[in-house]
């Protein structure tokens, strides 16, 4: 169990999923570039807990029909093309949000989750995060320029990191563990 909620993305093979599963993270996403669907059936099948997702660009019908998806994730500049009745996570800096806030905020969608990709914690960051989070989840992209402890104190839902490529089966990093480890409960 985890302190927090975590998503992970640019997941991009079997060892990283596993892991963010046995560290109990509650989502994965996809590149649908680097992920074609029968990989991510593959690896799908061998990992159970988190929610699945992938993370690309419109058309998404066609992709919903190739990936069997929990939820979507987006660009900020890709709102207006978002799948209907579907869970999205709309990736944006401080700068997409007061610029998009508005037609995120009118999304029909199942479940919103705004990501904010934030690499200093300033006056507007933190208004646009508390904003945000009186109408949807929110979570932090971050890679560890801000201390964890000082993203935990914001009123976020969870935060967002990435995964790396494999260089061969079963020769792995996991730079990530660092920051899985922390949120561990004791």
């Amino acid at each position: 169990m985890l302190k927090t909620k975590v998503k992970v993305s640019n997941v991009t093979n079997l060892s990283d999923a596993r892991y963010c599963a046995g560290m109990g993270v509650d989502y994965l996403s996809f590149p649908v570039p680097q992920v074609n669907p029968q990989t991510y059936r593959e690896i799908t099948a061998w990992v159970a807990g988190p929610k699945f997702g992938i993370e690309t660009c419109g058309p998404y019908s066609d992709l919903l029909n190739e990936y069997e998806v929990d939820f979507i994730e987006i660009a900020a500049s890709e709102i207006l093309l978002a799948p209907p009745q579907r869970e999205i996570i709309v990736q944006l800096s401080v700068e997409d949000w007061l610029q998009h806030k508005a037609a995120i905020r009118q999304l029909k969608n199942e479940k919103v989750i705004v990501e904010f990709a934030v690499r200093v914690i300033d006056d507007q960051s933190i208004q646009s995060i508390q904003e945000a989070a009186t109408k949807m989840e929110v979570l932090i992209k971050t890679d560890e320029s801000i201390p964890l402890r000082q993203l935990l104190e914001l009123p976020v839902a969870g935060i967002s990191l990435e995964g790396n490529p494999e260089p061969k089966p079963g020769l792995k990093e996991y730079p990530l563990a660092l920051i899985l480890e922390q949120l561990e409960l004791d």
